[in-house]
């Protein structure tokens, strides 16, 4: 078989190109595996990198706590502590209120006006034995207006009157 020179000379140039090919595949592969390299060294200086930053953040969140505690601002615990004072010294003042300053009802306060008003003169007059005058006014204060949620309260007072002015005749 003879060869055919300008089929030689293809031949010849077709392995030079697969040699060619050859040595920039291998130099492909050394360049995806040196960035592949690089990249794993980027991810892993990353991670470093966060990691450091977290651990400064930590650093500094708790340098701020210790400054604001030592500047005298309020932390957590010293917020929640002065909500629990204010809440029982709250507590402590209501219950101060309702039984040492407890609120009275209309008919207690009308009851003792009328015992301020007229208590005095009803312990004279009895003591001077005028059980009639004492019952008469009692029976004129039974029909006032501003009497009418102590009623019962004078109707017993007019009945004990009339007990006593019974007792002494």
């Amino acid at each position: 078989m003879e060869t055919n020179p300008s089929n030689e000379a293809r031949i010849a140039a077709l392995e030079q190109d697969l040699l060619s090919a050859k040595t920039d595949a291998q130099k492909y592969m050394r360049d995806l595996e040196k960035l592949r390299q690089q990249y794993a060294e980027d991810v892993f200086a990353e991670r470093q990198q966060v990691k450091q930053l977290r651990e400064e953040r930590h650093r500094v969140q708790l340098d701020y706590e210790q400054l604001r505690v030592q500047k005298g601002g309020f932390g957590l615990k010293a917020l929640l502590l002065s909500s629990f004072a204010g809440f029982f010294g709250g507590l402590v003042l209501l219950l101060a209120y309702l039984l040492l300053l407890k609120p009275k009802a209309e008919h207690t306060l009308a009851f003792e006006q009328f015992r301020n008003a007229h208590l005095f003169n009803y312990e004279r007059a009895i003591s001077a034995g005028k059980f009639g005058e004492v019952e008469q006014d009692l029976q004129y204060n039974l029909g006032l207006p501003e009497n009418r949620l102590i009623q019962p309260e004078i109707e017993f007072a007019k009945k004990l009157v009339g007990a006593a002015r019974r007792r002494c005749e």
